[in-house]
């Protein structure tokens, strides 16, 4: 037989979520209203309901257990149900909607989209709110857990229990600064090497790997670049390169915004490097909310735009 549901109730399943969130008793009562004591009185219910104490005390802060943590996507996708269930016919005002959406990005997808997004949002919806966070290595954790709505940046394959929208193409170039020594602009790829190059490797730490793709691929060739400086993210790789000699290896649609200011010249990639897709990534638990398609559609309005 299945359970009871009402002998259930429902209502605590909004506190169970707000404690998963927030991980705190008191951070749990500010998120749903309720008094402290009050949210401790339905967390006894909780710990009772489950024979699991949820939240425990770890190095002087509090942390959920296994148990609770197998929770979090189950719970984040029973509250989306429930809402559609019971406002079925709920539409998204823009306009009025003061919604904060959580998203997850790479700073070189920023650096394209922000820019063309906010002036959309200021028209359209002036009270929404977006937190931009960077791109974590467990993203899709973020993404079903419902602490992200959605991952921006490169494709990769990606469970069925995500869906993804292809944002659009891009193709990699390489820039130095105007009074660069190297006078071609289509150096040979022996010439490519012996310059001296800024790589950007995304969430590299002290200690860990600092090769990318081009090095790969020079290696193929029997080839090794000189990269005299590894940053972690691509906004400060330009502005090196304006005051250096040393090169740079970027994305096309990205670098073009800083050749002016900077007074950068770009020069032939001399290594065949295919396309790649850049995309938007959400969890199928966020596929019909009205909110959330709003987003996207307008994600996909200002990359085209």
């Amino acid at each position: 037989m299945g359970m009871n549901l009402a002998a259930i109730d429902m209502n605590l399943l909004v506190a169970l979520r707000a404690v998963l969130r927030e991980q705190t008793v008191s951070g749990a009562a500010r998120a749903v209203g309720l008094a402290q004591s009050s949210m401790s009185h339905a967390l006894a219910r909780l710990r009772y309901h489950f024979g699991d104490p949820l939240l425990v005390r770890s190095g002087g802060r509090t942390v959920l257990t296994e148990r609770a943590r197998s929770l979090v996507q189950p719970v984040e996708e029973a509250i989306a149900q429930l809402q559609r269930v019971f406002d079925p016919s709920s539409g998204f005002d823009p306009a009025s909607s003061d919604r904060k959406f959580e998203i997850v990005a790479t700073d070189n997808i920023e650096v394209y989209l922000l820019p063309r997004l906010m002036p959309l949002l200021a028209r359209e919806a002036p009270h929404v709110r977006l937190r931009i966070h960077h791109l974590p290595d467990d993203w899709m954790r973020a993404l079903s857990d419902g602490q992200a709505d959605l991952k921006l940046g490169r494709q990769y394959p990606i469970p069925d229990r995500y869906h993804s929208e292809e944002l659009y193409e891009e193709r990699f170039t390489c820039v130095v600064r105007q009074g660069h020594p190297l006078r071609s602009d289509r150096p040979s790829l022996k010439e490519f090497a012996e310059m001296s190059h800024v790589a950007v490797v995304p969430g590299s730490v002290a200690g860990g790997p600092s090769l990318g793709f081009v090095d790969e691929l020079l290696a193929e060739r029997g080839l090794q670049r000189r990269v005299a400086l590894t940053v972690s993210h691509f906004l400060v790789a330009p502005h090196v390169v304006a005051a250096s000699d040393l090169a740079l290896t970027a994305s096309e649609r990205l670098i073009t915004p800083f050749l002016r200011p900077l007074r950068l010249r770009t020069l032939r990639f001399p290594l065949p490097v295919a396309t790649y897709r850049l995309t938007q990534v959400w969890a199928r638990r966020s596929d019909a909310d009205a909110s959330h398609r709003w987003l996207r559609r307008m994600i996909a309005r200002a990359v085209h735009s």
